[in-house]
């Protein structure tokens, strides 16, 4: 009875958390555990969000949704580590994964996570062993596709 209890008010704890999160910020979370659920399989650290990063990620997210493009180099010609360099000063390493999708809401992150894992070039920067912080941007554009970027920072020795 004492383990049901626990659960409820876990649960209860949870929902209450996750009703103050706009649909963004939790398709950014859920990527969050997906991304360190494919590091904890292959005997890497997790990675820690990074404030610096989300911002970064957000950036890119808002700008492709905004201007209907999908790549790694903006027509502003500002890429996510040019905004790195710009918001938080140089860096050693860092990378980008972007996704779209017209998912739902509810599987939109669930989705892109699966699509990085099982690409070797997402897979990679997903692996990387000097990448130590990470940061998710999640933006919806008016034809109702969602984008989502993932941008990775470190130094970690290898």
């Amino acid at each position: 009875m004492r383990r049901i209890c626990i659960a409820a008010l876990l649960l209860l704890v949870a929902v209450i958390a996750f009703s103050a999160c706009t649909r963004e910020q939790v398709a950014e979370v859920t990527t969050y555990a997906g991304i360190n659920a494919i590091r904890r399989q292959n005997g890497l650290p997790p990675l820690v969000a990074d404030a610096t990063l989300v911002r970064v990620a957000r950036i890119r997210s808002a700008d492709m949704a905004s201007q209907q493009y999908f790549g790694h180099n903006p027509p502003g010609g500002c890429n996510y580590a040019c905004l790195i360099d710009r918001i938080k000063g140089s860096h050693q390493y860092a990378g980008e994964n972007i996704a779209w999708n017209t998912a739902s809401w509810s599987t939109t992150a669930q989705m892109a996570v699966q699509m990085w894992g099982a690409s070797p070039d997402h897979l990679e920067n997903i692996l990387n062993c000097r990448y130590q912080r990470f940061g998710t941007g999640v933006a919806q554009a008016a034809d109702g596709r969602i984008y989502l970027t993932m941008v990775f920072e470190g130094n970690a020795p290898c």
